[in-house]
């Protein structure tokens, strides 16, 4: 399997650059899943097990409230990193995936990609590394997401009694 799996590592964004015999260790711990279009990669609340990598499609990742009902808040295509919360010990998954085109992902075992984080530093620096900064970018467009969505609000500021 891992064989197959090396052309797919190499290709994600995400891994951009790692050298083969990293990939190779990547590749034993992870698989390819494909799901169609509608269907759901992962829900919010669900137990963090799996890291996904996004191969090929689109995925939109949602977040639910009580009373509000869910939201899109993302798009992620191919190259994302999907499922983040077993890579920080997160319990339960923070949001919901779904594909919105035929979506094919590299799912890896959370656990397994920890231990091999931990096993080989190198591994583990340039993964965690390379999740930061996805996060990082998932965080910004959040910003620029609040920013559309409450600029004028902001851009206005407090209102006082004096200026009615």
């Amino acid at each position: 399997m891992s064989n197959k799996l090396l052309p797919v590592l190499r290709s994600l964004n995400l891994l951009h650059e790692l050298p083969d015999e990293l990939l190779s260790r990547l590749a034993t711990i992870a698989q390819i899943a494909d799901f169609p279009s509608g269907a759901v990669i992962f829900r919010q609340g669900d137990p963090a097990r799996t890291v996904y990598m996004v191969h090929d499609g689109l995925v939109s990742l949602e977040i639910c409230a009580a009373g509000v009902g869910c939201r899109r808040i993302l798009t992620v295509g191919p190259g994302e990193l999907l499922g983040w919360s077993p890579i920080l010990h997160q319990e339960q998954l923070t949001a919901t995936a779904r594909a919105l085109t035929p979506t094919s992902v590299v799912a890896a075992d959370g656990r397994q990609l920890l231990d091999l984080c931990e096993q080989d530093s190198r591994f583990g620096y340039e993964f965690m590394k390379r999740a930061a900064m996805a996060l990082a970018q998932r965080l910004n467009a959040t910003r620029l997401q609040l920013l559309n969505l409450y600029g004028e609000q902001m851009a206005r500021g407090p209102q006082s009694p004096a200026a009615d």
